[in-house]
């Protein structure tokens, strides 16, 4: 009896460690970092992907603008910024630090992003935590990014 019992809480949390992700993002590769780096290489940061068809976009710029205002907030958590413009734009008109998805036309059909943009924030467990097809309030992300799945798991008591 005692081993029954035994197997069943070792498989009961192996389980459990493994429902943490939830959702997991979709794995994308991300250019001019380093050969082979990929979105799984940043396990343990958050990620804010934001998908568009070009650069120039309206949307795109008022996204840009909205996290500009909070920025510093996320400079001191290592939040990593991805952009995926889909024209093959090389630049971000910004002065956040964004590295450039390698497939941006492979990221937005993984994404689901079939409009004019698309953001989403992957957990630091790299579960898919948010994700619009339209500009949001630059505090919705960061709340996204702080209050994520894992950190809300961690918060949570077990029962008695």
């Amino acid at each position: 009896m005692n081993r029954l019992l035994v197997a069943l809480l070792a498989l009961a949390f192996c389980a459990a460690a493994h429902a943490q992700v939830v959702r997991p993002a979709p794995d994308f590769a991300i250019d001019g970092v380093a050969k082979g780096t990929s979105l799984k290489s940043f396990r343990g940061q958050a990620v804010v992907l934001i998908v568009t068809r070009r650069a120039r976009d309206k949307e795109f710029r008022a996204m840009l603008t909205r996290l500009h205002d909070i920025y510093s907030e996320f400079s001191t958590e290592k939040v990593l910024f991805v952009a995926a413009i889909e024209d093959g734009g090389d630049q971000v008109p910004s002065d956040i630090p964004f590295v450039l998805a390698a497939d941006p036309a492979q990221v937005a059909a993984d994404y689901g992003v079939n409009g004019r943009i698309g953001i989403a924030v992957i957990g630091v467990d790299g579960n898919l935590d948010f994700i619009t097809s339209r500009p949001v309030a630059a505090e919705r992300v960061r709340d996204m990014v702080f209050n994520n799945y894992e950190s809300q798991s961690a918060s949570r008591k077990l029962p008695l």
